[in-house]
């Protein structure tokens, strides 16, 4: 096993202050890539920001609203400043704002969900995707939400099935560059959207798993698991880590159902 499989590489994760990006971030720090990392937070971006440096790599780090066209770009420009060459960006970043019924819902909420969570990542890789070198691997974090139509939260499925196409869209333009695209299911994972927590009430992932399976499963399958977030960054180290000519266009999950099943998460 080689000890640093990103060695001289650059990568790119959204929503890296805390949950699966932050966990992603680091992991692929601990593998030897220099990392640009953003999340809303200042304060949780800093922190991650300062654990990459103490593993001694490179970070650039922004607080950025993927909602925020100006701030994307900011962010990408930054990005080039810095490093010069992209090989890894993970879309990871999300919104979980509307959960109601299609009747009911907020329109301004409906469509902000729409613009973090499929123009945030449209604008990353489509601001990055010509400074990306050969082995490049784009990896977009979706959710069998997108694979069912469901009942209520009609936003973030819709948005995470635009996400769906846009990989494999991705895929079918950018394989002769080299460059793969594939996205990731986490299924439930113990972050602050799964745990539906309040601004300033969100739990760590090992006090969320201290509730114990009866709480956590929450109707879904009794063969189901929720996962640390670090279960789902193992998996995307494997992704960013595939030879060229790997996979591409496809769906890597770690949920334990199928992907058509209204419960997704």
């Amino acid at each position: 096993m080689i000890e640093k499989p990103l060695a001289g590489k650059v990568a790119v994760v959204t929503g890296a202050g805390r949950g699966i990006g932050k966990s992603i971030a680091l992991a692929f720090a601990k593998a030897g890539a220099d990392v640009a990392i953003c999340a809303r937070s200042a304060s949780e971006i800093k922190f991650v920001d300062q654990a990459i440096s103490e593993l001694g790599q490179k970070c650039f780090s922004m607080p950025v609203d993927l909602a925020e066209t100006e701030q994307v770009s900011a962010f990408c420009h930054g990005i080039l400043l810095k490093f010069d060459a992209v090989d890894v960006l993970v879309n990871n970043a999300g919104v979980y704002l509307e959960r109601g019924a299609f009747a009911d819902s907020d329109p301004a909420l409906w469509w902000k969900t729409m613009e973090v969570n499929v123009r945030g990542p449209y604008l990353l890789t489509r601001h990055l995707v010509d400074a990306m070198r050969k082995g490049g691997k784009i990896i977009n974090l979706t959710s069998g939400k997108g694979y069912s139509a469901g009942v209520n939260s009609s936003a973030y499925h819709v948005s995470k099935a635009a996400l769906n196409m846009m990989t494999e869209g991705l895929a079918n333009e950018l394989w002769d560059r080299e460059i793969e695209v594939n996205s990731l299911v986490p299924g439930p994972t113990a972050t602050a959207t799964f745990d539906n927590a309040k601004p300033g009430e969100e739990r760590s992932p090992e006090d969320i798993l201290s509730d114990g399976p009866d709480v956590l499963l929450k109707g879904l399958h009794a063969w189901e698991r929720v996962k640390h977030p670090d279960e789902v960054a193992h998996m995307a180290l494997q992704m960013a880590t595939y030879a060229i000519g790997g996979p591409t266009g496809q769906v890597f999950s770690l949920a334990r159902r199928p992907m058509w099943d209204a419960a997704s998460t």
